[in-house]
């Protein structure tokens, strides 16, 4: 495949991400807001990293803590988000796996219930730990372990939810990584120590060293005296981060097959997150096919773990989609040796996946609800419906398998 048509393809996934994005893009609501104002003054909390980064800023006089400099840092860390996934499609339509299957595989997710709600997130932390977990993936399949280790260990302190949804993405790029690998034993595997250390010292920090009342109570003034930050966030927030984990468990673990069993996320998350997953087996080479699958759906699993911790269903639901599509991203870049031949029954599988991905509307929050019409959309996206038509078509010359 040409550099053009590359760029033709990439282009036409850039056009469909971006619909997707306008259908439930949103400014930061109160929640958002209220995780950019907690730091680390009072203590190693959960999720104190990107505020104290924030707070860094302010302290300096590059910014000052309000809400139009939420706002503005929150779509900053999006449109670096979206440039990151758009370089990760790039990376995977110009592969030397199968085009029709990689194409196919971003298609899917430019169209995912996953780009909608990152969209409807904006300012929650979700974008700041996806991105470490994507550069932190790359790195370790790139061998660079340490590196790797570190931007990970970066994640867990941004987002506590790291462990199961970027940790094993990190791990399925070791898996891969090229060139020489470390010794066997625990000098080889103590890089990957290192984001284990970091959630282990956030436990023990909010476990035996912070007093869960006096802190609550320090991080309700503190967001109190932000009056933008509404909806009565400044009670709720803290709240929710002084909640342990094991309380936690207590509280949601009745739901937890509830929550894995939706019908409604049942039908929106899994035709995507399943057609990526059996994306990232087929851009192996034959003989890997079966052990990439099994990899990369272990990975894609893993997110919903969180049901029982956790009552945010929708939102944990999307993480399989995300992690499935840097699985294949992961899969498609890392074997030099020609894939076997692309499958026509997956290209195929691809296209109900997509016009649903289309039609279909997310749950989202705040009483909100998906714009644009089904003619609207179908209108939106026809360049982008053109074009796939005749690169799924182009494909299809390909031999069977």
């Amino acid at each position: 495949m040409g550099r053009l048509e590359q760029w033709a393809r990439l282009g036409l996934v850039a056009w469909a991400m971006v619909i997707t994005m306008a259908r439930a893009i949103r400014f930061p609501n109160d929640f958002a807001e209220a995780h950019w104002l907690l730091d680390y003054r009072f203590g190693l909390i959960k999720r104190g990293f990107a505020g104290s980064l924030l707070s860094l800023a302010s302290n300096t006089g590059l910014v000052v803590q309000s809400e139009a400099a939420v706002a503005m840092v929150a779509f900053t860390v999006f449109a670096a988000f979206v440039l990151l996934l758009l370089w990760t499609a790039s990376r995977l339509v110009a592969s030397a796996a199968d085009p029709g299957v990689t194409f196919a595989a971003a298609a899917v997710f430019a169209t995912s219930p996953f780009v909608v709600m990152a969209a409807h997130f904006m300012g929650y932390l979700d974008h700041l730990f996806l991105s470490a977990a994507f550069a932190a993936a790359w790195l370790a399949r790139s061998g660079r372990l340490w590196p790797a280790a570190t931007m990970a260990a970066a994640g867990v302190l941004v987002h506590e939810s790291f462990v199961l949804v970027g940790l094993p993405l990190v791990l399925l790029g070791a898996a891969m990584r090229r060139g020489p690998r470390p010794r066997s034993g625990p000098s080889g595997l103590l890089p990957l120590a290192l984001p284990v250390l970091a959630a282990l010292a956030l436990w023990v920090s909010e476990t035996f060293l912070l007093d869960r009342a006096v802190l609550r109570g320090q991080l309700e003034a503190r967001l109190s005296a932000f009056p933008f930050v509404g909806g009565d966030m400044n009670l709720f927030v803290p709240e929710w981060l002084t909640t342990g984990a094991m309380a936690a468990w207590r509280e949601q673990r009745h739901a937890f097959w509830r929550h894995l069993s939706d019908p409604n996320l049942l039908r929106l998350m899994v035709p995507s997150a399943v057609v990526l997953v059996l994306a990232a087996a087929a851009a192996a080479p034959a003989g890997a096919r079966l052990r990439r699958a099994l990899a990369a759906g272990a990975a894609t699993l893993a997110p919903l773990l969180m049901h029982a911790l956790a009552w945010d269903t929708a939102r944990i639901w999307t993480y399989t989609i995300v992690v499935a599509f840097g699985g294949v991203w992961l899969c498609a870049g890392t074997d030099q040796s020609p894939p076997a031949a692309g499958r026509r029954w997956l290209r195929a599988a691809a296209v109900p996946v997509v016009i649903a991905n289309i039609l279909a509307s997310s749950p989202l929050m705040d009483g909100q609800a998906e714009r644009f019409t089904a003619s609207t959309r179908l209108l939106l996206y026809l360049p982008f419906l053109a074009g796939a038509a005749l690169a799924i078509a182009d494909s299809w010359r390909l031999p069977r398998s």
